[in-house]
């Protein structure tokens, strides 16, 4: 097996895999990675600049985690890694992260997390299940391994959320390994992280321009997704898309289906552009659990009821029924399977407190990802206020879609904003374009009733007296707030 490295072209066998040195051993999905290879026998250390409770689940795991990111850390009880893996986000943040530099000064081979994995699904050769597009990836991936788990196709499932009952010592885990024929993935757009891998099957539940900090237009990233596609493997490469405008564009643009089998489904209020093989109807609430929802299928017409929330979970499910009914699963094997999920953690996460306080927790953090929690919240919560907390998610998307955001989250009853998430962003390029003190002046001007929070971990503070009984207060985002929320919700004895 081949790998590019900063000392040029070198042959790295699987089975000689010895030691792996993660940088940045704290990012939700690296650290399924890590995981992964730790259950395998793999010797792992990392560093990670930020402490977290990832970083300290993973010590408790036996893994060596350095705070510093120091060149010396490479040597760690006097012998060097065979590898070693980084955020793609190094790449931008922290070229010259003395880790990096002395690992390619010592001929160490090093790649991103997402080229290694790439080329270890193709070494175990089991089929490829990819769930990719602008959002719904986790949520899509985790519906399917609970159909699949068990099953003779029992999945390799590596996500960048955790899934509430798949579980190690009471904790969540984001990376499930069973003993089947099949691998799960969320195929990630930024940097063209998805190309390094090579399904037989894509699902994609949503689609629009994404990332406008790396694909110039809406055009670039269009292309970057057809050329995933046509790096699929096999000789029957299967599409599972949901019928929108911009999916049904896109495949009459690259005429996808004179090389792929195409199946389309859609919801009965989406507008109808082409004909489906599966459409979901009577969605719906079916206890205080989650939504049922009916599907028309080729084999017939099944209800199926799903553990969690919102009601657009119909369509994450849809597209995993699909993709297992293509690998030859029953509707009645599907049917009792799905019901054993659960829901992932920050994906319309409802937590309870007082006499009629709720809380969500949501990951999303695009404009079209907050009108539809938004409206999600109106349906299940008619008659109770909402209060929106937002993190944004990258300067560049927050500049690129301002007025998107202003639109929809103006749709609240109260936003708070804490600051921007940088991510693999400088603060300081961005700083005078766009931050959260903006868009606070921007939202009322536009006469919402917004405030500025600050910094993350000011969020317990500042909201422990504005997170009010009888109200919906709703986190969203996909950045660290989280590690001061939940500081609130234990104050408030918040249950999930």
């Amino acid at each position: 097996m081949t790998y590019t490295s900063g000392g040029g072209m070198q042959k790295i066998e699987f089975d000689n895999l010895k030691k792996v040195h993660f940088v940045g051993i704290g990012g939700s999905a690296i650290s399924a990675v890590a995981r992964l290879l730790l259950k395998n026998g793999i010797k792992v250390t990392g560093s990670d600049a930020a402490k977290s409770a990832m970083t300290d689940y993973l010590s408790s795991l036996g893994i060596k985690i350095f705070d510093a990111q120091k060149k010396e850390n490479l040597a760690f009880e006097g012998n060097f890694p065979n590898l070693v893996l980084i955020s793609p986000a190094l790449i931008y943040l922290d070229p010259n992260n003395e880790e990096i530099v002395y690992a390619k000064e010592k001929n160490i081979p090093v790649l991103t997390w997402q080229e290694f994995l790439g080329e270890y699904l193709s070494a175990i050769n089991k089929t490829g299940l990819i769930t990719c597009g602008s959002e719904g990836k986790g949520t899509t991936c985790s519906i399917l391994t609970w159909i699949l788990k068990g099953t003779k196709f029992d999945p390799l499932t590596i996500l960048g959320a955790n899934l509430k009952n798949i579980n190690e010592d009471g904790k969540a885990l984001n990376v499930y390994e069973g003993n089947g024929t099949t691998y799960i993935l969320e195929g990630d757009e930024f940097n063209r992280n998805f190309h390094n891998y090579h399904p037989e099957y894509v699902m994609m539940v949503n689609f629009q321009y994404e990332h406008p900090e790396y694909y110039k237009d809406f055009g670039e990233y269009k292309k970057s997704f057809y050329d995933f596609f046509m790096g699929m493997r096999g000789d029957n490469k299967t599409l599972i898309f949901r019928a929108t405008k911009n999916m049904v564009d896109l495949v009459k643009e690259y005429k996808l289906e004179k090389s792929h089998k195409i199946i389309w489904y859609r919801n009965e209020n989406d507008e109808f552009l082409v004909p489906c093989d599966y459409t979901i109807s009577n969605v719906g609430k079916y206890s205080n659990k989650g939504i049922q929802f009916e599907l028309e299928t080729p084999k017939g017409r099944c209800i199926f009821n799903i553990n969690g929330y919102p009601l657009y979970l119909a369509n994450n499910a849809t597209a995993a029924i699909i993709c297992a009914m293509e690998l030859g699963i029953s509707l009645e094997e599907i049917w009792t399977n799905i019901q054993r999920f659960s829901g992932i953690q920050r994906r319309f996460d409802k937590f309870t407190f007082g006499n009629d306080g709720v809380i969500i927790t949501d990951y999303g953090h695009s404009p079209s990802s907050i009108k539809q929690v938004v409206k999600e919240v109106r349906t299940f919560f008619p008659d109770k206020k909402l209060h929106l907390v937002f993190q944004p998610h990258l300067f560049s998307r927050t500049y690129n879609f301002l007025d998107d955001f202003i639109l929809e989250l103006s749709k609240a009853d109260k936003v708070s904003l804490v600051d921007v998430y940088p991510a693999r962003e400088k603060k300081e390029d961005w700083e005078d374009k766009i931050n959260s003190k903006m868009l606070v002046d921007k939202l009322n001007k536009h006469g919402a009733n917004a405030s500025y929070i600050g910094v993350s971990s000011a969020v317990h503070e500042t909201l422990k007296d504005k997170v009010l009984d009888g109200e919906v207060t709703l986190f969203m985002g996909a950045g660290d707030m989280d590690k001061s929320y939940v500081k609130l919700f234990d104050a408030l004895n918040a249950k999930n």
